[in-house]
């Protein structure tokens, strides 16, 4: 049908053809992306290479028809001209030469103009005589001229569009060779695609991706308000099904009063602080308040304190020389006391070779949000009768006598926003548990771990605080060895030093300070945490071991013995005992020589433990720590610490 047709074409109708037909060209010319890639032979034609003699792609074809009777004169001189162009080799001046440029002056500029109106001007001749040869071949229904004719068109296409291109970029101030990539990206359809002019962009989105993630949002809030309304409905059944059970119990307690037993109204509320708990057949407190555990610090020190017996669930080698003790209730049962983290529980001990009852405390080293059980951390001392007799004798199923909680020695993280926790040897144990704690509770303020200890085999709690600390970005962790030499510690290395705390601490003035490990160790740490700006009421301490002898701190050591005995008499009013004092004893230290049973501990003024009324006479005490405000109003005093400065009367 097309052949039919195309006879009919006319001269006028040619002209209008050409003329829209490269208009057309010139516009689609002018979008970043209106061509596709070339073929790879027509992109070849107009790349030949050095070694590559100019070729006629349809030579072969032009031989096998004769056209000569169906073209006129004008004609076939054109078409001889066309086909003399076709033969000549591909103009390639420009873009090498573009391609060769990192800059252009001025002058170079304009003649890269020039080159590119001269392209444009071959190119339009081109179009105009492609143009022209295909109609009248058209005419003459010669279609291996007519497809000459375009390839001719094609040609001035690429020409006018690379000399137009050319043109634009360097007007528009373009660097030459980035013109040169430019049009050969095009030409091989490598660059990238654009949106159209008309098309909107929302968030850097087309209108398609727009409405997906919208769509996905929505989506999304209805699953939330799905999960939302999920469980309120949850909650109003969980209140639902209180409120049915306390309606339950009040009926249940209406149908007795209907059985005609009497009901008592005024039946006094008992304070669980003042109750007397009833002990079972195996001496555990069976007081059904101490059962429930209260791990919030608002419940304050003033709470109830359990004594009576725990069983031994598990023991942990830690090092060569420590052991964890777990302990529970022997019914399986929630722990029956509450604590802070650093407080710690009193052993009484019935040791065989020792003739009275012997007490020792140790800091507990689990969570408080631990509530069926509690651990404590010992380590085994060649002199100490209770640590040889925890270490060699207790063992899994055994049952000791506790006292728990006690201490002032705590940090759960009330009003405070960072804290520094410094320890030595297995004075780490009440800074874990305050560790544990603070993780676990998802505290959000920064914790200081700071310990020091001899060697990696002393390194108590190694595994758990390297598995807290990449666990939790909040807790740093600096552990110095004294004696690291010969090991494979590759960490800091002596005693903690003011440099070593200040450089690993920012801000350290602001912070809050617990320490806790050997007398001398926390002296030191005071100093160092002083010097570095650090309040003394922010420092809080608690010794292992027992206090420094007074007799040390006097700057008169070389008075005879004979002088420190005085004529000072120390009456035990509860027990009838009396005796003498020296100078540098305190009433604990002759309370045990009389066999007096006075509770202690840490032995170090910190516990609380020895606390004992004075009724007369005066004494004093370096250190007052496990004292209340009210505690000293009411004339209390530290049995372990109390040095008497006149006749003294206590209740013991």
């Amino acid at each position: 049908m097309r052949l039919s047709l195309l006879p009919l074409f006319t001269l006028k109708c040619r002209f209008v053809f050409l003329v829209m037909f490269t208009l057309t060209v010139i516009g689609f010319s002018s979008q970043p992306m209106a061509f596709q890639q070339t073929e790879n032979d027509e992109h070849a034609g107009h790349h030949p290479s050095k070694d590559e003699k100019p070729t006629n792609e349809v030579s072969s074809i032009q031989p096998a028809i004769d056209t000569s009777s169906m073209m006129g004169p004008g004609m076939g001189k054109g078409m001889d001209k066309m086909m003399e162009k076709m033969g000549a080799p591909k103009p390639k001046d420009l873009y090498p030469s573009l391609m060769r440029m990192q800059s252009a002056t001025p002058e170079q500029t304009t003649f890269l103009l020039s080159k590119a109106t001269e392209r444009m001007r071959l190119g339009n001749e081109q179009l105009s005589n492609g143009f022209m040869w295909l109609a009248e071949a058209s005419q003459a229904e010669d279609y291996a001229q007519m497809q000459i004719a375009l390839e001719t068109v094609k040609e001035g296409i690429a020409h006018f569009d690379s000399g137009l291109a050319t043109k634009r970029a360097l007007l528009d101030g373009q660097e030459p060779r980035r013109v040169a990539l430019t049009w050969f990206k095009t030409q091989m359809d490598i660059l990238p695609s654009i949106p159209e002019n008309n098309q909107t962009i929302i968030w850097g989105m087309t209108p398609f991706h727009t409405s997906i993630m919208v769509i996905l949002l929505l989506f999304a809030v209805a699953m939330i308000y799905v999960y939302g309304f999920k469980m309120r409905r949850a909650s109003a059944l969980l209140a639902q099904l209180k409120n049915d059970e306390n309606n339950t119990k009040a009926s249940g307690t209406s149908q007795k009063n209907n059985t005609g037993l009497p009901t008592n109204t005024d039946t006094p509320i008992v304070d669980v602080e003042t109750a007397t708990p009833v002990p079972t057949n195996n001496g555990v407190n069976s007081d059904l308040s101490a059962s429930i555990p209260v791990n919030s610090a608002d419940s304050g020190m003033r709470r109830k304190v359990f004594s009576g017996e725990m069983k031994v669930t598990a023991i942990f080698i830690e090092t060569h020389d420590v052991k964890t003790f777990r302990f529970a209730h022997p019914n399986n049962d929630l722990i029956p006391f509450s604590y802070e983290p650093g407080q710690f529980v009193t052993f009484s001990l019935q040791i065989d070779g020792v003739d009275k009852l012997v007490k020792r405390s140790y800091t507990i080293a689990s969570s408080p949000t631990q509530t069926h059980y509690f651990e404590v951390t010992i380590k085994r001392e060649e002199h100490g009768v209770v640590s040889r007799f925890l270490h060699d004798n207790v063992k899994v199923g055994d049952s000791l006598k506790v006292k728990a909680p006690g201490g002032k020695f705590f940090f759960n993280g009330k009003g405070e926003n960072s804290v520094m926790l410094i320890s030595g040897g297995v004075g780490i144990t009440p800074m874990m548990s305050a560790v544990r704690y603070l993780t676990t509770t998802c505290w959000d303020g920064d914790i200081y771990f700071l310990f020091c200890t001899r060697t990696t085999k002393d390194f108590i709690f190694e595994q758990e605080l390297r598995y807290l600390q990449a666990r939790y970005s909040n807790l740093k962790v600096l552990v110095s060895m004294t004696q690291a030499k010969g090991t494979s510690w590759m960490g800091p290395q002596g005693r903690l030093t003011s440099g070593l705390i200040q450089d690993f601490v920012p801000e350290i003035e602001a912070k809050t300070a617990h320490i806790c490990g050997p007398p001398a160790m926390m002296e030191a740490m005071k100093g160092i945490l002083s010097g570095l700006g650090v309040p003394e009421s922010q420092i809080k301490t608690e010794a292992f071991g027992p206090a420094t002898p007074k007799s040390l701190n006097k700057p008169n050591v070389t008075q005879p013995v004979l002088e420190k005995v005085s004529e000072k008499q120390i009456t035990f009013s509860l027990s009838g005992k009396q005796a003498p004092v020296n100078a540098d004893e305190t009433i604990l230290d002759v309370a045990d020589s009389l066999d007096i049973d006075i509770d202690n501990s840490c032995r170090a003024g910190s516990c609380g433990s020895c606390k004992v009324k004075l009724t007369k006479g005066a004494v004093e005490m370096d250190v007052d720590d496990g004292l209340e405000p009210q505690d000293k109003k009411e004339g209390y005093i530290l049995a372990c610490q109390a040095i008497p400065t006149s006749d003294v009367e206590v209740e013991a």
